[in-house]
């Protein structure tokens, strides 16, 4: 889940926002979903223009958290700084809000273009290769690397948008359904190098009992954890399980489980060799190093990965565990189901990480401190850290590296000494 609470207040804040500041004279163009004013153009750039004008005049193409396709394009800019861009977003699954661009007012200082909303700041800081790396604040936090690309090319019919720099790929698994096999959608993250690199494996959440197709059919990444890892050299995988993203197969997670605990836990255990099969075939790449995995996730996708290492420790490294849970604390039966998962990592003997923030809707810190105990009672190892945070950030933890790269940097290095 967890993006639906951002993704909510950013379509509630859309209402807000400045409508275009001159009509167009034909329909909007259509990006993949994205709509474009058609008497889009990008900022002319005379010969004698300084390098601010230079680097600004262009149009850059991301996904907010992996998830929600964007683009900015700069319109016009002057000496001063002052900036005019369009801002497009696709439909937001989470909100209900339908594609739509905006032309806004901007202001660039460097290598930092701003734009300011009533409800909303975005932030966009370009690096040396003219990337940039945008940052969405408006009650939520929202990241995304974007590429900067070619207007011409982007409006083709036939084009190919990077929307994220990861690949996507169809896994081909042992895995069967009704005698058919299943392809598990994988988003691979790669460092730089030829590799081969170690093997981090990242999993996703709930969408919740009440999704609609569309979110059920949408990728789940978290950018910020596969630029944290592959900073640190890690091959990072963000399989999807079976019917969801591009997927094939059933989401079954949620049919009927809420409140009966063998429905509940017998979608676990599917959700587990979904997670169990993706890894079998990560493991057989050419650019995957020998050895243990590290494995971790958000929220159900973290009591996944916990489970996960007590029935294959053996093949896991470590375990990162953000705010996990199986339901949220306000299900019939959660605190029952969330220990008896937790309960099953115990038998993995090394130490695993688990990062909580105060505020969360689904899993107050007093719940997750009791998953703990119960973890820990079983003889599992691990350490619990709880984010004194703004109470709207709580669930959303992952989307605040500035708080959790320290503690993840040590415990990765402490998986080094280790082994």
């Amino acid at each position: 889940m967890r993006r639906r609470e951002f993704l909510r207040l950013a379509g509630r804040a859309a209402v807000a926002w400045p409508l275009a500041a001159r009509a167009t004279p034909g329909p909007d163009l259509n990006i993949e979903g994205v709509p474009l004013p058609s008497d889009v153009t990008v900022a002319s750039v005379p010969a004698s223009a300084s390098a601010l004008q230079w680097r600004w005049a262009g149009v850059w193409v991301g996904a907010w958290n992996g998830g929600l396709k964007h683009i900015l394009l700069v319109e016009r800019i002057a000496e001063d700084g002052a900036v005019g861009v369009v801002y497009a977003e696709a439909d937001n699954l989470y909100s209900g809000v339908r594609a739509r661009w905006w032309r806004l007012d901007a202001a660039v200082s460097g290598r930092t273009l701003t734009v300011r909303a009533p409800m909303f700041t975005a932030t966009y800081d370009m690096d040396d290769d003219g990337q940039l790396n945008a940052f969405f604040k408006g009650g939520r936090i929202a990241s995304t690397t974007m590429s900067r690309t070619d207007l011409a090319a982007l409006v083709r019919p036939d084009a190919v948008i990077a929307w994220s720099r990861g690949t996507s790929e169809l896994l081909q698994t042992d895995l069967l359904e009704h005698g058919n096999p299943i392809r598990l959608e994988t988003v691979i993250f790669k460092p730089p190098g030829p590799g081969p690199f170690p093997l981090a494996v990242f999993n996703h959440g709930s969408i919740g009992r009440n999704a609609t197709p569309g979110l059920v059919k949408q990728t789940w990444v978290s950018l910020e954890v596969a630029d944290f890892l592959n900073k640190q050299g890690w091959l990072v995988a963000f399989p999807q399980r079976q019917g969801r993203g591009k997927s094939d197969g059933l989401y079954e997670e949620e049919r009927n489980s809420f409140g009966d605990t063998d429905r509940a836990v017998s979608g676990a255990d599917r959700a587990l060799t979904d997670v169990n099969a993706a890894i079998a075939v990560l493991r057989r790449r050419q650019d995957v190093g020998p050895g243990p995995v590290l494995i971790g996730g958000q929220s159900r996708g973290g009591v996944l990965s916990i489970a996960y290492a007590g029935m294959h420790p053996e093949q896991t490294l470590g375990v990162i565990n953000f705010v996990g849970g199986w339901f949220g604390e306000k299900s019939p039966g959660s605190e029952l189901v969330n220990q008896i998962l937790f309960e099953r990592g115990a038998r993995y003997d090394q130490p695993t990480i688990w990062l909580y923030g105060q505020g969360d809707i689904y899993y107050s810190i007093d719940h997750s401190r009791k998953n703990f105990a119960a973890f820990e009672k079983a003889r599992g190892q691990g350490k619990f850290i709880e984010f004194d945070v703004p109470s709207d950030v709580g669930h959303n933890v992952i989307h605040y590296p500035d708080l959790w790269a320290g503690p993840i940097g040590d415990y990765l290095n402490s998986l080094s000494r280790g082994h």
